[in-house]
């Protein structure tokens, strides 16, 4: 399914389609086209209750016993352009980018309203070395995309913010697609029935 192809789509329009199931993902090289919205049959999430954080946390307790680990700060929105830049950056060479200047623009205006966040971790002296850029919806959170540029960075962040999103009430932490990675932190595919029964229920007023 498409959107509108400039700037305008109503956040109105855009948060319906994040209820209803669906995620933007855009393509760098076809800039003129509408914003892409895709809806898979199977989509990954990451569990949030007290056993799959107990998963999670054994998967990466090195990370979270290391030294430095115990100085860095996980804060909000304080290094917002900075995160999505570390964010929009290829994984490898060769890797097309779909977190395109017409999405940084859109989760620009999502933050200005409060429903889109960067989580950020910093360490002592306030560097940025882990990120990512949640949509939040009520009790649903939309982890977009994460990078890290430290060794063990990205673990401790995910981690802990997994165990905020716990403690805030969160019922649903939507992660698009796993990977290899994901999935040996605890994250799993659903189904897209699954998926939409929980995501109601997260959105529900």
């Amino acid at each position: 399914m498409s959107g509108r192809p400039d700037d305008d789509l109503p956040l109105e329009d855009v948060l319906g389609m994040y209820a209803a199931g669906w995620f933007p993902m855009d393509d760098d090289e076809s800039p003129d086209e509408p914003l892409p919205w895709y809806s898979p049959e199977e989509r990954g999430v990451f569990d949030l209750d007290p056993e799959a954080l107990a998963h999670t946390r054994r998967v990466v307790r090195r990370s979270l016993a290391r030294p430095e680990a115990q100085e860095w700060r996980l804060v909000f929105d304080v290094a917002f352009a900075q995160t999505l830049a570390w964010c929009a950056r290829p994984r490898a060479d060769g890797d097309g980018v779909w977190l395109t200047p017409r999405m940084v623009r859109l989760y620009a205006r999502l933050n200005a309203v409060g429903l889109c966040h960067t989580i950020e971790l910093h360490d002592r002296d306030g560097e940025l070395i882990a990120g990512c850029v949640a949509v939040t919806i009520r009790r649903a959170a939309f982890l977009e995309s994460m990078f890290h540029r430290v060794p063990h960075a990205g673990n401790v962040m995910l981690y802990r913010t997994l165990e905020l999103l716990h403690d805030r009430g969160a019922l649903l932490c939507d992660i698009q697609m796993t990977t290899p990675h994901t999935e040996r932190l605890g994250a799993r595919d659903i189904s897209r029935w699954q998926y939409l029964a929980r995501l109601q229920e997260a959105v529900a007023d």
